[in-house]
């Protein structure tokens, strides 16, 4: 809480919960989306010149970027203490592609090296051949693989259902790209190989673990990591002063509920439904249709812009156009190319699927939300 009254945009929200001696987490009011955004530039210049750090961006646009700030062994340990699916002899092959802003490449070299593993730190594997990555790294002597949805779906593509994969012991999926892969699915294609889970969100970071006797969807809170469900809205509060700035009851904008795991392990639980719109998962990651809207009506062309998902998770940015604007090839590639120039998450979810997201032009009135409903 100190930092918290430390910290200039956030004094006056914890100042008078402070004052007495003593007070509940839940008096304490409910930190915003927005609020975490101002406070995390102000957390920057709070950093001493003894500390580290790793920041990266959970959304946003260039001129209005989503950043999180996290320590530099982005909780490598305190992760490790209660989810620890490596063994020393491991060696762990790193799919996440590094750069672009995203933490989970630069997590799990970070958590292989805190679990005393070696860490083979490959990056994103290229299109096809993938019984020749395999191979590769079947030779390198690789027990463990920490992969990306994108990529994971592309190995899964490659692979026969049910083919003996003997070396591949352990899959790590999730952190702050979350992976929904069914686990009926993993099992058809890697039938000997157990399945580790992480959870997490962009702002929030990793919050809960799944083991592979965990039930779908359901995992459990990390020791540093306190849980509440209120209204069906996941809210966290991290129980650590190496995060700057501190997230208390912060609203993660996911819909959960608590619930019981058969995989015996004590404390509590909680499934996990996905995002509250407006925001959407794409490619493991989420992304917030306003933004999307925003960058689209700025361009003169545009009048009016609502976002659409498709059920084969593709993303239609619905334009309508102004009066005077050509309504042609060109005009929806510039809208197009000016989105994916200036968004930091959407650019890169689409960079090699280039026909998920497409810029359409109708002729009605757009509705007032950002998100279209499945129905519309």
């Amino acid at each position: 809480m100190r930092s918290a009254v430390q910290t200039p945009s956030l004094s006056a929200k914890y100042e008078r919960h402070v004052a007495g001696d003593t007070f509940s987490l839940r008096d304490l009011p409910v930190l915003t989306h927005q609020e975490l955004t101002a406070a995390t530039q102000e957390a920057l210049a709070l950093y001493s010149d003894g500390d580290s750090g790793v920041l990266w961006a959970h959304g946003g646009t260039l001129e209005t970027p989503g950043l999180s700030l996290l320590p530099e062994g982005m909780f490598a340990s305190e992760i490790l203490s209660s989810w620890n699916p490596l063994a020393p002899q491991d060696v762990l092959a790193n799919l996440h592609p590094p750069g672009r802003l995203r933490p989970d490449h630069y997590f799990f070299n970070r958590f292989a090296a805190a679990a005393g593993a070696t860490v083979l730190p490959i990056g994103d594997l290229p299109e096809g051949d993938a019984d020749g990555w395999l191979a590769f790294l079947s030779r390198q002597g690789v027990t463990a693989l920490a992969a990306p949805p994108r990529t994971l779906a592309r190995l899964l593509g490659g692979v026969a259902s049910g083919r003996p994969i003997p070396w591949l012991r352990t899959l790590l999926l999730g952190g702050a790209t979350h992976d929904t892969t069914p686990d009926t699915l993993l099992g058809a294609h890697f039938p000997y190989t157990d399945t580790w889970r992480l959870y997490g969100t962009p702002a929030s970071w990793v919050i809960g673990q799944h083991s592979p006797q965990c039930l779908a969807d359901v995992y459990h809170p990390l020791p540093h990591q306190m849980v509440e469900v209120v209204d069906g809205r996941l809210l966290l509060t991290t129980l650590s002063t190496a995060r700057l700035p501190p997230l208390i009851r912060y609203d993660t904008q996911e819909r959960a509920e608590f619930t019981r795991c058969s995989c015996g392990q004590r404390g509590p639980a909680f499934r996990v439904f996905g995002p509250t719109p407006p925001s959407f998962r794409f490619c493991g990651r989420t992304i917030d249709a306003r933004e999307l809207v925003a960058l689209a009506t700025a361009c003169d062309e545009v009048a009016q812009a609502q976002v659409a998902v498709t059920p084969e998770q593709r993303i239609q940015l619905r334009v309508r156009l102004t009066p005077d604007a050509l309504d042609d090839h060109h005009s929806r590639a510039w809208v197009r190319f000016r989105v994916l120039e200036h968004h930091l998450v959407l650019a890169d979810c689409v960079a090699e699927q280039p026909e998920a997201f497409d810029v359409v032009t109708v002729d009605r009135p757009l509705g007032s939300s950002p998100l279209a409903s499945e129905e519309s």
